[in-house]
């Protein structure tokens, strides 16, 4: 079994979102049985994320965690491509409308394959928000900045 690391990096703005975001999730958990509810989802994803091939997670995959010793399980696609290669994103719905998304690309560096997070941001149905293809395209953009200086993305040196 393969681990492949998860990186997040800051973006075109050079501000670290997607870790942001988590670090706010974390905080609220603290105090929200919702918010604790999705931290441990998105968790669950990212950890299988690091053991599990991408093409094994597009399709329907089962998440189960233990919230005040009860199960609570989803089963959805988890990961989907968006259409410019390599860009990614891990899929996590937070209810019927809320339905979050994180955009990365596989990047291999030093011989070692990672996922580089570059995007967080939230798709709702009312009102219909949808961001995809703007966060894809910027998430693109920083893939190739990455492929052209990878030692200044992923070790903060030129």
């Amino acid at each position: 079994m393969k681990y492949r690391p998860i990186i997040a990096i800051a973006d075109e703005n050079n501000e670290d979102i997607v870790n942001d975001y988590l670090i706010q999730l974390n905080e609220e958990s603290l105090s929200s049985l919702d918010a604790k509810t999705h931290r441990l989802f998105i968790q669950k994803a990212f950890d299988l994320l690091n053991v599990t091939p991408l093409n094994k997670l597009q399709d329907y995959t089962e998440l189960t965690i233990l919230i005040n010793g009860e199960e609570r399980t989803k089963r959805y696609e988890i990961i989907k491509p968006l259409g410019v290669m390599p860009i990614y994103e891990l899929r996590y719905a937070m209810n019927e409308n809320e339905h979050l998304r994180f955009t990365f690309f596989p990047f291999s560096y030093k011989e070692i394959e990672s996922y580089i997070f570059v995007k967080v941001f939230k798709k709702t149905l009312i009102p219909p928000v949808n961001e995809t293809n703007k966060m894809r395209d910027l998430t693109y953009q920083m893939f190739l900045k990455v492929l052209k200086n990878p030692k200044l993305y992923l070790e903060g040196e030129e």
